[in-house]
């Protein structure tokens, strides 16, 4: 039996409510993987469309019943200022009341470290000093408690990465055009050792929306410029390596690395690209590339994640979770998944479970993965306060 904790950050207190937890198919079971049916990408093809006819739950059709029985945990974050508990015990969601925490406003993206949460203060003001913040929290006597916050100059946070083999953070400001890094001494965070300054010389401007990392390399993916900048870590600070220029407009937003490769998702243009990575010098090689979505209407790329041989990525506007396999240096189109939302902006998987942030439905998606397959089959949904932007699993 399968345990989830769904932590929801919201404006305010919010009165409990909950949607009873759906199933949108007669055999929620997923069907046996058959290598002809997987098509090649069509632009043509019809969106698969969101079936209405959503019947009540039933707990003997549990599609979480084949799954891994260890305990999850969840949490789900946005533009708000409290954190909401909910659990799945069995086949229902409930929420703790009890459990409601305050936290700062717009703690829009996480990170768990051994028994810390490290958040970014998506905000151009922090505590009366203009610029941003990043922080520490953990969990004491019930309540989720500040335990340190460094500030930034630098406003627009989009995302941060706690590595903790090198005891570092890396801060991608969307706003502001940087990159902060900040030190960890013992867990906590230290103090800002390097700010990266990008400027205004390409397409827009810049905007960094990721940091990527693996071993000594990591990679920062920036938006305005159409560019992914290489960096070797040495010292306790960033060292350039190189850039990769991707297409021209492109608007790459967040990059996902499946061995020797690299798949990048893009916003301001609707594709999907696959690079060859050298793991040596971290340079990264054009390999392939698809449409994100079939839609012609507006769709831009937000959130790709890999499990398996699959992955899969977000599309705002349209709605869609598209899902793609890497077979020797191309991308195949497996599957295109309508939701019931049109802005899903993060993803979260674990134990063939996908939870889909819905930024402008104010929703969580449940979405069972069919790890032969890869292809996804939509669930219930779990009511949640406005602005939902993130969520991860957490131990």
């Amino acid at each position: 039996m399968l345990s989830a904790l769904i932590i929801v950050f919201s404006l305010g207190c919010i009165k409990s409510q909950l949607l009873n937890f759906p199933s949108i198919f007669n055999n929620l079971r997923a069907q046996p993987f058959n290598p002809l049916a997987v098509q090649q990408f069509n632009p043509l093809a019809q969106v698969q469309p969101l079936n209405p006819l959503i019947q009540p739950f039933n707990p003997l059709a549990n599609p979480f019943n084949s799954f891994a029985p260890s305990p999850t945990r969840a949490i789900v974050a946005g533009y708000n200022s409290e954190i909401a508990v909910y659990t799945l015990s069995g086949a229902e969601f409930t929420r703790d009341t009890k459990s409601s925490w305050k936290v700062d406003q717009n703690l829009s993206w996480l990170q768990q470290v051994g028994g810390s949460l490290f958040a970014i203060h998506e905000v151009s003001e922090f505590e009366g000093v203009v610029g941003s913040a990043i922080s520490r929290w953990e969990e004491q006597g019930g309540q989720l408690i500040r335990k340190d916050a460094v500030r930034l100059k630098s406003s627009g946070p989009a995302h941060l990465l706690v590595d903790s083999v090198h005891n570092l953070v890396m801060v991608s400001h969307y706003g502001a055009g940087t990159v902060s890094v900040v030190s960890l001494a013992g867990g906590r965070l230290g103090k800002v050792v390097q700010e990266l300054e990008y400027g205004e010389g390409c397409r827009d401007k810049s905007h960094p929306h990721q940091a990527v990392i693996q071993g000594d390399l990591a990679w920062v993916v920036d938006l305005g410029c159409d560019a992914i900048y290489t960096y070797r870590i040495s010292g306790g600070q960033l060292v350039k390596q190189g850039v990769t220029q991707v297409e021209a407009g492109a608007g790459p937003r967040h990059m996902v690395i499946k061995g020797s490769q690299a798949v990048v998702v893009c916003e301001q243009k609707n594709l999907v690209m696959l690079y060859g990575l050298n793991p040596q010098d971290g340079s990264l090689t054009f390999q392939h590339q698809l449409p994100l979505s079939s839609s012609t209407d507006t769709n831009y790329g937000a959130e790709i994640l890999t499990q398996g041989d699959y992955v899969y990525a977000s599309s705002r506007g349209d709605g869609v979770i598209s899902v793609f396999k890497v077979v020797g240096q191309e991308l195949v189109h497996v599957q295109e998944l309508k939701i019931a939302g049109t802005w899903p902006r993060a993803m979260a998987i674990k134990n063939n479970i996908m939870l889909v942030a819905q930024q402008k439905g104010g929703t969580v998606q449940i979405v069972e993965i069919n790890p032969s397959t890869g292809r996804l089959v939509a669930g219930g949904l779990l009511q949640t306060p406005s602005g939902p932007a993130f969520v991860a699993f957490i131990n």
